[in-house]
């Protein structure tokens, strides 16, 4: 059952990918990118906007990648502190430690 979970991914893709091959198709004309001293041969201008499309993905899914290793860290510091004050640690339900209230969380990063 777990791979009839990843057959709509699939087609998704490959209906992305056919999609990206008829805006290319369309997008045709020529042009050449220069990068400092380095330039392309001639590529079609819907090559070039597809591939800085995807090198931007890259990119937001790597800093985004690296901000929740920050909040996970960060989330088990916490809890690693609440559990040195002597607070219960159990998730998910809110409990005082003095005056400080430790409100419900998630479960997501544990």
């Amino acid at each position: 059952m777990k791979g009839l979970k990843i057959i709509p991914m699939f087609l998704v893709l490959m209906a992305l990918t056919y999609a990206g091959m008829l805006f290319v198709q369309a997008n045709s004309e020529e042009v050449i990118v220069r990068l400092g001293l380095s330039q392309s041969p001639p590529l079609a201008i819907g090559f070039v906007v597809l591939t800085s499309i995807f090198i931007g993905m890259l990119v937001c899914g790597t800093l985004c990648s690296v901000e929740m290793l920050a909040l996970y860290v960060q989330n088990r510091k916490l809890k690693k502190k609440i559990i040195n004050l002597g607070a219960p640690a159990k998730v998910g339900t809110a409990s005082v430690v003095g005056d400080v209230v430790t409100p419900k969380t998630s479960g997501r990063f544990t």
